[in-house]
């Protein structure tokens, strides 16, 4: 029976970094591609969008039925989150399926950081691997990130997609396997954004219970 493989799996914060850059990318490509959409619908027209929420929910709003008036917006909004929702699935699935089942291996992120996708043993990984992979991303997702988090705890380092998958993360370089310092400044940026965000949500909670209260 042969050994199981150990190979040089990649660390959470590596896989974080490299995933960071990718979203960068494939939002800004998303961005470029849905610009005329939102041009045409008139969306990027102040006065046009005044008119258009006034003309869908100042009804709602006469008859004070406020949860109307939500729903309406909500409807009136729907569409173009749906055209920018399966522009970025859409452009995010060409992008890491074509990367990750290149000679490469990996994404331009990955590239960068150091890191490639392989089989259960260290291999190539087919590219009905990579496609099944991204999907199996939904289920890393839909359990709060809990499916993502097991590349942190797993000794394999590898999230709940990849089990799914049969693929792994690991080192181009074992050699090179720790973070460098432009990771961990990226890392701490994200970490210091979300405790900015975390207090403003805080405080606004906090100002909004003393005026209910008091």
């Amino acid at each position: 029976m042969n050994p199981p493989y150990r190979g040089s799996p990649a660390g959470f914060w590596k896989r974080y970094v490299a995933y960071f850059i990718d979203v960068m990318l494939v939002s800004f490509v998303v961005q470029i591609l849905t610009t005329p959409v939102v041009l045409v619908l008139g969306f990027s027209d102040p006065k046009k969008i005044e008119a258009m929420v006034e003309q869908a929910v100042k009804p709602a709003l006469a008859s004070d039925d406020a949860l109307g008036a939500m729903l309406l917006l909500g409807q009136w909004l729907g569409g173009l989150m749906l055209i920018s929702t399966l522009a970025y699935a859409l452009v995010a699935g060409a992008y890491f399926v074509y990367c990750e089942a290149s000679p490469h291996q990996a994404t331009l992120g990955k590239r960068l950081i150091g890191i490639k996708v392989t089989d259960a043993q260290g291999a190539r990984p087919t590219r009905a691997q990579v496609l099944g992979r991204f999907f199996a991303a939904a289920l890393s997702w839909a359990t709060l990130n809990l499916g993502h988090a097991l590349a942190a705890w797993t000794p394999e380092r590898r999230a709940m997609h990849d089990y799914v998958a049969g693929t792994r993360v690991e080192n181009v370089d074992p050699a090179q396997a720790r973070m460098p310092l432009w990771g961990w400044v990226i890392v701490g940026a994200n970490v210091a954004l979300f405790l900015f965000f975390a207090l403003i949500c805080a405080l606004i909670a906090a100002a909004f219970l003393m005026d209910a209260f008091y």
